[in-house]
């Protein structure tokens, strides 16, 4: 079966990442030619791979359908969002999540604009869409009304070089203990009530506990940009991929309070490494954490802060979590994810339900 595989890998973020691992794993099949369509080439050693040019409308919908004309694969499949307004073959697109509709002050009016009008021509075009986690799935039926049939689910997996990474050093830089979050700064995730729990963590048993930050900036971190300014945290900017196994193995805890996430890559990644977890009690991050984390109200500093000091002050219960939650984490493979995938291919090639 040849299959076109659509990755825009020239901008960080999670989609650059499922893009990028689900290509690894679905070269590695002997089922399957496959061709990455990129505006990056050079992050695809060893995949045949076209280059697509930067400006997305131009790519997307003019150069993308000349070249699967050219290519005449039996799927193309585009992992975010998007589909061409014509293509000469039955189509897939992976919508992540529903972001944009829901926490619309999160995106730039410029990306609100453009994420509506394509993910909804994108459902309707294609012939399956594929989402990360059954809290999306539900979301995508109803909201964007997409009929339940044509959606299917392929969970994201957690790197190998995770996996492989034990027993990794902890980065000189960082002293110990120090609570952990990695993920895109902006107003969703919350992290300005992470920012003020710690604080009240401080305050309360005088914990001499570090906050380490990891990510990039994104679209409005104005209550992020003030707490951090009342209250003194580790911003670590983009952090090497090299280096992420050891910043999670290491943290006390990990947290993710985000109020909304189609999956939680980040959660799963500090779970293989088996730090102890506090999420959200919302979005996706139940499913992906299941009985093996702590779970508190998104806005609710007092709560987390409490789950905070549970793990902090109990070194006990926080190994227990962790080790379960690295067994529950053993599930979240690219493997399985392609496999997934595969099986979404194959039924629309051969236009049988999924």
């Amino acid at each position: 079966m040849r299959v076109a595989l659509h990755v825009v890998a020239g901008s960080l973020g999670g989609p650059r990442t499922y893009g990028i691992a689900l290509a690894r794993a679905l070269a590695c099949r002997d089922d399957l030619e496959l061709t990455v369509l990129t505006d990056r080439p050079e992050a695809f050693p060893g995949i045949r791979s076209v280059k697509l040019p930067r400006m997305r409308p131009l790519a997307d919908h003019i150069v993308t359908p000349a070249v699967l004309q050219r290519l005449q694969p039996d799927v193309y499949h585009n992992t975010k969002n998007v589909l061409p307004f014509v293509a000469p073959c039955p189509a897939v697109v992976t919508v992540h999540d529903l972001a944009y509709h829901h926490f619309p002050e999160t995106f730039s009016r410029a990306a609100r604009i453009y994420l509506r009008a394509h993910t909804v021509h994108a459902v309707r075009r294609a012939s399956r869409v594929v989402t990360v986690s059954q809290h999306a799935r539900r979301d995508l039926i109803e909201t964007l009304k997409v009929p339940e049939h044509k959606v299917a689910v392929a969970y994201n997996g957690v790197a190998k070089s995770f996996r492989d990474a034990l027993p990794p050093q902890p980065l000189a830089d960082l002293r110990r203990p120090y609570v952990l979050s990695v993920g895109t700064i902006q107003a969703r995730k919350n992290l300005d009530v992470l920012v003020d729990a710690i604080e009240l963590v401080r305050n309360r048993d005088g914990l001499d506990v570090e906050l380490a930050i990891a990510g990039r900036r994104g679209w409005r971190t104005e209550a992020f940009d003030r707490a951090v300014k009342r209250t003194p945290v580790r911003l670590l900017g983009v952090v090497a991929e090299a280096d992420l196994p050891a910043l999670y193995a290491h943290a006390a805890v990990f947290v993710q309070p985000s109020s909304y996430e189609g999956f939680g890559l980040t959660a799963a990644e500090a779970m293989v490494m088996g730090a102890p977890v506090v999420a959200a009690n919302a979005g996706s991050l139940p499913e992906v954490v299941g009985d093996c984390a702590l779970l508190v109200p998104p806005r609710d500093a007092k709560a987390l802060a409490e789950a905070l000091l549970r793990l902090l002050e109990d070194p006990q219960q926080a190994r227990e979590l962790g080790e379960a939650g690295r067994v529950r984490a053993q599930r979240f493979t690219w493997e399985a994810s392609a496999e997934a995938h595969v099986a979404v291919y194959r039924a629309v090639a051969h236009r049988v339900a999924v």
